[in-house]
């Protein structure tokens, strides 16, 4: 930046103002667009750029910087009026609807307000025309951060008028508007308060208190800058790093539970071991003391393993089938029952077998049937509990 063509901020501008662009965008899509460099405080010479024959000539903008981009006064004439009695934001909000309301075409109008020093302003734009601004931003790289009606650079007066030329489109600014200075206009317009034109050291001074504080946005409701996103800003490789801490943690805490849950479970083993072994000092393990106390029950012909169970399970399968014969029967102190059947057909000891199996008791037999000397099919059958 050219210091010798550079204007410094003058004393009253709020502290911290933002490096930046300032841009002047055109009324017609293929105008030429002015804009100013805003940087430690001071604006930069007035520049030109035309989208369509050069690239963006304003390079990359520094972390922090701040787009604030003037829309034509001619698209985006400005009301302004005292604040009504009532809080700001709720008159903030009944000004924009009833800008919206009374605009023409309103479903395809864009309206915005905003209050300040007790006055209202509100501006009624069509939403093709911020469509259009929004998407030649993009196209040039930029995202503005506020887009400002121009006419608002002027300040207001008290009474009469002030006019002013900015980037070649004239401004002007009465004590309850803003909006383009056309002679026309401008001279129906001027009353007895007289019109006053700005000189270019204000100018420039009004330029940067506009970039340093909006007085009005149109960058609200639906244009209103996207928020940032839960990954803007963070580099894939830190997700990776942030996803690969969490598994190790889940998996940490998974073999944390996993310990505890064995612990628990061999605690509850000692305890049933030590348990058993009292009444079974031979006992090594759970599986030899449940044997212990299996044949133990099976001597006192209780539990599963008792004579009982299998035999009454042998009789209701051999009461389907009436001409099966018991031989042989005996018990063993492992709880297996054994006996010899016989019958004339082979089907019938088979049928016998089956329903032994299916009400879910061990059954052993030889590999084949033997025939006794009346022609009985007989078979050794020993039955226990699973």
């Amino acid at each position: 930046m050219d210091a010798a063509s550079a204007f410094t901020a003058p004393d009253g501008l709020p502290g911290g103002l933002p490096d930046g662009l300032i841009l002047l965008l055109p009324a017609r899509a293929d105008g030429g667009w002015r804009w100013w460099r805003v940087e430690q405080g001071r604006l930069g010479r007035e520049r030109s750029f035309m989208p369509d024959a050069e690239a963006a000539p304003w390079g990359r903008l520094e972390e922090g910087g701040v787009v604030t981009a003037l829309v034509p006064a001619a698209l985006a004439p400005v009301r302004d009026r005292p604040v009504p009695d009532m809080p700001p934001a709720q008159a903030i909000a009944a000004a924009r609807l009833e800008a919206e309301a009374q605009g023409i075409g309103s479903a395809h109008r864009h309206a915005a307000a905003a209050a300040g020093e007790g006055r209202l302003l509100s501006v009624t734009v069509d939403a093709g025309d911020m469509d259009r601004w929004l998407a030649e931003l993009a196209e040039a790289g930029l995202d503005a951060t506020a887009l400002v009606p121009a006419a608002l650079v002027l300040p207001r007066p008290a009474a009469g008028m002030v006019t002013a030329e900015l980037g070649g489109e004239p401004l002007a600014r009465t004590p309850d508007a803003a909006f383009v200075g056309e002679p026309a206009l401008t001279g129906l317009l001027a009353d007895a308060g007289g019109t006053v034109a700005l000189d270019a050291e204000t100018l420039a001074a009004r330029l940067l208190a506009v970039h340093g504080a909006p007085p009005v946005n149109l960058r609200q409701g639906a244009y209103a800058p996207r928020g940032p996103g839960l990954l803007d800003g963070m580099q894939w490789g830190q997700l990776a790093r942030m996803a690969a801490v969490a598994a190790l943690l889940v998996l940490v805490l998974m073999l944390v539970w996993i310990a505890k849950w064995e612990l628990a479970a061999s605690a509850r083993e000692r305890d049933a071991l030590a348990l058993a072994q009292r009444r079974f000092p031979a006992a090594s393990d759970l599986d030899s003391a449940e044997r212990l106390a299996a044949a133990g029950m099976a001597k006192r012909g209780q539990g599963a393993a008792n004579f009982t169970a299998p035999m009454a399970a042998v009789l209701a399968a051999m009461q389907p089938v009436p001409s099966i014969r018991l031989r042989d029967l005996g018990y063993n102190a492992d709880g297996t029952l054994h006996f010899t059947a016989a019958a004339p057909r082979a089907e019938d000891v088979n049928a016998v077998l089956i329903a032994l199996q299916n009400a879910g008791w061990k059954v052993t037999v030889p590999p084949s049937l033997a025939s006794d000397p009346t022609g009985a099919t007989v078979v050794a059958i020993t039955v226990r509990a699973p």
